[in-house]
């Protein structure tokens, strides 16, 4: 009897241990599942709180991007409804408003415009003919005439030769005056004849003048007839016996002719 209640308490205990460890093997199981569930469920949570979120940044981009746009197009409108300031057109407009704001900018272009048809009035014609006269250039005794087709006496080199020009005395300082309208082709110095002015006169006609100082020209310049060109020199070595004078020569084509030819 004692046998048997043993084994009963035994049984009973191992019963026990066993109901034990079943229970608490189901309660770890159910806490397990449930931190599972929990943690799924924060996990989703955060998930969906990123797409959201994402959601939202884009829509706000592109309501930006939109705006953005509507400004730029705006901005657009507005620069290709405004008037082009840089054209002739607008120019000539603001300039004829400053003027007319303005009365001494009036008066500036009425007198700049008046000196531009002076000008164009004053500038001479250069269309020397063989029926051409010029003026003299200056006042005084031809010392030695042109000759090319027979040899003449100079005094300073104490020889004869053949002469392209005519040597005019004067004194030193004397005005020397364009003989015809013309261009002034060169203004170069050389030994013989020191300051030399070569004129166009047109038509192939040349003026050269010689034993110059103080010309008020450039290479270039349109010179009318009378104008003063210059002034006499001393005269340089080839012409220390004949004295101060004016070497005056003129051509055609490249051939010398007879100034005097051409003088009253």
């Amino acid at each position: 009897m004692n046998s048997k209640k043993m084994i009963r308490i035994v049984v009973s205990s191992v019963l026990l241990v066993a109901i034990v460890a079943t229970c608490v093997g189901v309660y770890k199981t159910g806490s397990t599942n449930t931190k599972k569930e929990q943690s799924l469920a924060e996990e989703t949570k955060d998930t969906d709180g990123e797409e959201l979120a994402a959601n939202d940044s884009q829509d706000m981009q592109e309501e930006e991007s939109q705006e953005s746009g509507t400004e730029n197009v705006e901005g657009t409108k507005e620069v290709e409804d405004q008037p082009d300031q840089n054209t002739p057109e607008a120019e000539d407009a603001q300039a004829e408003q400053n003027t007319q704001e303005n009365p001494e900018a009036q008066d500036n272009a009425a007198n700049e415009s008046a000196a531009t048809e002076n000008v164009e009035a004053e500038a001479p014609e250069i269309n020397f003919s063989e029926s051409s006269l010029m003026e003299w250039p200056l006042n005084g005794d031809v010392l030695l005439d042109y000759s090319m087709d027979k040899t003449v006496y100079f005094p300073t080199l104490n020889e004869y030769k053949y002469n392209p020009a005519i040597v005019i005395s004067s004194d030193v300082n004397a005005p020397v005056l364009a003989a015809a309208n013309g261009q002034v082709l060169s203004i170069t110095t050389n030994e013989e004849t020191g300051t030399t002015l070569t004129m166009d006169m047109g038509n192939g006609y040349q003026a050269v003048y010689g034993q110059l100082k103080e010309v008020p020209y450039e290479e270039g310049d349109t010179v009318a007839s009378g104008s003063v060109i210059g002034y006499i020199s001393e005269p340089t070595k080839y012409y220390s016996v004949e004295g101060s004078n004016l070497y005056f020569e003129m051509s055609k084509d490249g051939t010398p002719i007879d100034p005097v030819m051409y003088l009253p």
